[in-house]
Parts: structure tokens; sequence; C-alpha cells
């Protein structure tokens, strides 16, 4: 069908931001792009909407062409309009944002090449994609507050399918700090140092650096993953008795933007978006 409009209309494009997460850190799915405006400049994969889509399926579209990712579920960020966005015409983007496995991608159509980068070292972006990862990033922080997923600052009763989540020591002897809590007051197990305990799970923090609570935390999570019936409220592990700062404890934590029933405290999620 073609379509013929007495006045000019902008053309419309769909991106795509692909967030992933390895080794305690956020990544961001970018492409390298293989022609002009910006030819060599990264950006997210994106393109022009066919007149037999919706904005949604260019995106997917869009993203499979150029990386080799083939996703659904994808969730609408909003439209980016400004006038001078693209210096080729009058362009209005539709963004959508998503999260993915980190799998090989590769470039593909007018991509040279497709690449994770960690969100904290991303370059300088084409057209105004600099401003859309910032919109990303704070959807992705409404969203964690629209789904409550904050841990309490002080707990003083549970839920019956809550379980407060506290950092204990491999003897466990529950004596101080959240610890005590637990035991005093939601049934930890004194003797028991980790894993699930009354409406707690423990996780050690005393027995050496951050690396030695990794294995600890990567456990609870494959526990919590097994357990959508339960909300896990995380407490400030290792950042009392033992020492630790929010900034080398809530890395450990960024598995939680992907589970909905783990919260955390806020200066952990400040931490890690």
């Amino acid at each position: 069908m073609s379509y013929t409009y007495k006045y000019p209309h902008p053309a419309l494009t769909a991106d795509c931001v692909v967030f992933g997460i390895d080794n305690h850190e956020l990544f961001v799915l970018l492409v390298e792009r293989g022609n002009e405006p910006f030819k060599g400049t990264w950006a997210f994969p994106g393109g022009f909407m066919n007149m037999d889509e919706t904005a949604e399926e260019c995106a997917i579209r869009e993203l499979q062409e150029e990386t080799g990712l083939q996703i659904d579920g994808l969730r609408q960020i909003g439209a980016f309009s400004a006038v001078h966005r693209d210096p080729r015409e009058r362009v209005v983007s539709v963004v959508f944002y998503a999260f993915s496995p980190m799998s090989v991608v590769k470039g593909g159509d007018d991509a040279h090449q497709a690449k994770w980068f960690p969100v904290s070292k991303v370059p300088q972006l084409a057209f105004d994609h600099d401003e859309i990862l910032k919109a990303a990033l704070q959807c992705l922080r409404k969203d964690i507050c629209y789904k409550e997923q904050y841990t309490p600052e002080h707990i003083t009763s549970l839920k019956k399918d809550e379980i407060f989540v506290f950092g204990s020591n491999l003897e466990g002897m529950h004596a101080g700090g959240a610890a005590r809590v637990a035991y005093e007051k939601f049934g930890a197990v004194m003797g028991q140092g980790v894993g699930l305990q009354g409406q707690n799970y423990a996780i050690p923090t005393m027995q050496g650096g951050v690396d030695t609570i990794e294995p600890y935390v990567k456990d609870f999570f494959r526990f919590a993953d097994c357990h959508p019936e339960l909300t896990f409220l995380v407490t400030r592990i290792g950042c009392g008795i033992a020492g630790f700062t929010d900034a080398e404890i809530a890395p450990l934590f960024v598995t939680a933007v992907q589970l909905p029933n783990v919260h955390l405290p806020e200066s952990f999620w400040r931490e890690i978006l």
C-alpha cells in the first residue's frame, strides 16, 4: 500500500537497550555503527520501522539482525523526539529495554560489531543514546521502586512468607547486629552459620575477604530463584561487625535486579544502579 501526504512526516525508529549481568556487574549491549552518520561509534541496536510491523516488533527484529540475539518481553521506556537528534532527517525513536543472558553476540546487517559493555565503562554513544541509557537506568530504578524491592531499614516483624537475610559467621554464633535480631526474633539456630533457619537465611561474612563471601551469595540466589513464593529481605550483610562497605558488598547482589522476590537495602541499590 502506498501513502501520499500533503505535509512532511517524521520517520520512526525503534531502539533496544539490553542489560545483562556477569561477575557481579551490570552490562549493556551495544553495536558499532558500520554506516554514517556516526560510523565507528557505539550505539544501541535499532533501526527504521517497516510499514507492516509494530515498534516492538521492529526493536526485536533489529536486535536480532544487528547482534544475533533473540529476545521477547520488552518493556517500553518512551519516545525520544528531539528535533535534531538525527542528522539525516526528522526521526522519532521508540525505545525499549530488556534483560538477557549474556550470550555470544555478533555484529550483522549495518552493525560492524556487537559487544557487551559494563554500564560503568560505556563509551561516548551516537545520536542521543547517552540520554537513552540514563533513561533506561532510571526506568529500571522506578521498576524496582514500584515492586517495592527495598529492605526496610528496621525490621521488627515478618510476614509468614518473608525471610530475614543476615550476615553470619561460619560457627553460627549469632551474638551481635542483624544476627542477634535473627536469633532473638526470627528463629535463627545457634551453631548454624549458613543457609535457611527459621525465618532466616544466613550468609557468612566473617571468614575473609569479599571473595570468600561470593560463593555463599551465589548459593543464596540459587535458593531464592527456586523459591519464588518467598520474599527475601536482605540486610546490609557484612557492613557492620565484619567491617565491609556497601560499595564492596552491593555488587555481589546485582542478580537481584532480575529476581523480584529479593529485596535489598536502598544503599545497595544505589551502588548497583
